[in-house]
């Protein structure tokens, strides 16, 4: 579903990423794993073309994307869920979660507002609450579900739940494990190694804009001493 070939990008002159390589097939979850400031947030952005490739190849569903800008790769069926949420603080929950509602590329929406009611009950009596005045695990489960609302072939969460209360970690590991039992192709930047070692199925640990190790879970098991240098755990 998702190629990415030597992959590089950066920053005005600082180079950040040296040759990713990574994918994801249909219907996996597959993990970013790494320090802060390894290369994560930027493979991310760059796929999404908010950060522009200086080098290297991104296909999706056998597409370039290298050329098209974010909105168009949106379109084609990749979702976001960025770090620190990103959620209009001046639009209501309702507002939030319809805003960008998209029927997907397939013109066969999966994601409904009742669906999306199902998968977050909360949101039903929250409905004209401000996103502004939401919590922070509320904001962050609030942008999955928008992000769900495009209808993505592809879903991607980076740093999924990055400073959030140990109780919201837990729901959206459970809303996660609701996704991939329904066949969602998943790619995921988190720090939580023993998580995402049952949650996903392959993984990609990035060190300084490189990948130095990658497998899946099994093998991440297996491997677990030798990377942990790699993972900061």
């Amino acid at each position: 579903m998702l190629q990415v070939e030597g992959l590089q990008a950066g920053y005005g002159q600082s180079q950040v990423l040296f040759g990713i390589d990574l994918e994801v097939r249909r219907g996996e979850v597959v993990t970013l794993l790494g320090r802060n400031g390894m290369g994560k947030t930027t493979t991310i952005r760059a796929i999404m073309g908010m950060t522009p490739p200086n080098g290297g190849r991104v296909t999706f569903e056998g597409r370039e994307l290298r050329s098209l800008s974010s909105f168009r790769i949106a379109k084609l069926g990749l979702g976001l869920v960025p770090e620190g949420r990103c959620i209009f603080p001046s639009l209501t929950v309702w507002e939030n979660l319809t805003a960008t509602s998209a029927p997907g590329p397939t013109g066969k929406p999966r994601w409904t507002t009742a669906a999306i009611l199902e998968l977050f009950p909360w949101i039903d009596a929250r409905r004209q609450q401000m996103g502004g005045q939401l919590s922070g695990g509320e904001q962050q489960m609030l942008a999955i579900a928008r992000a769900l609302m495009t209808n993505p072939e592809l879903l991607i969460l980076d740093e999924a739940t990055e400073g959030l209360a140990p109780i919201i970690r837990q729901e959206i590991w459970k809303v996660l494990r609701t996704l991939k039992a329904g066949g969602q192709s998943i790619l995921i930047v988190d720090k939580n190694v023993k998580v995402l070692a049952r949650l996903a199925d392959r993984h990609y640990v990035l060190e300084r804009g490189r990948v130095r190790w990658s497998g899946d879970s099994a093998a991440l098991g297996s491997d677990y001493d030798s990377i942990r240098r790699f993972v900061g755990v």
